[in-house]
């Protein structure tokens, strides 16, 4: 039988240690890793995961509201983001990134969290 959720966020088996905010895909077997920069994400862990087996709550990407997500390096108020490799993003982007939303907040550094907006591009990568 079919399942719906409404919540806008789902529970799922980590397949690794993640940190809080970092994009994340869904693997065949059922369990999440962390996005790579050519990952489209189901969206971002609310809460750590220590090491592989914790269960995780993820706020999807089409969860209505904005997303905390990792940064890979300093970025400004309304930067337009793409994805980056472990689960975080950047304002840089490179051929194999994908364009996914503009930032509501700045960081000043590498492993910051901002606020972000998805605003889903193109579907195949920058190049």
């Amino acid at each position: 039988m079919a399942q719906r959720n409404d919540s806008g966020v789902m529970s799922f088996e980590a397949d690794e240690a993640i940190e809080i905010y970092s994009r994340v895909i869904l693997e065949a077997d059922g369990k999440i890793v962390k996005a790579g920069i050519t990952g489209r994400e189901i969206g971002t862990v609310l809460e750590a995961a220590i090491a592989a087996g914790e269960v995780v709550p993820v706020k999807l990407v089409n969860a209505p509201g904005t997303h905390k997500v990792r940064t890979k390096e300093a970025l400004a108020v309304g930067a337009i983001l793409y994805t980056e490799a472990a689960g975080e993003v950047q304002d840089t982007a490179a051929s194999t990134s994908f364009m996914i939303g503009q930032a509501v907040t700045a960081s000043a550094a590498e492993n910051e969290v901002v606020e972000m907006i998805y605003m889903f591009g193109p579907t195949t990568a920058v190049a």
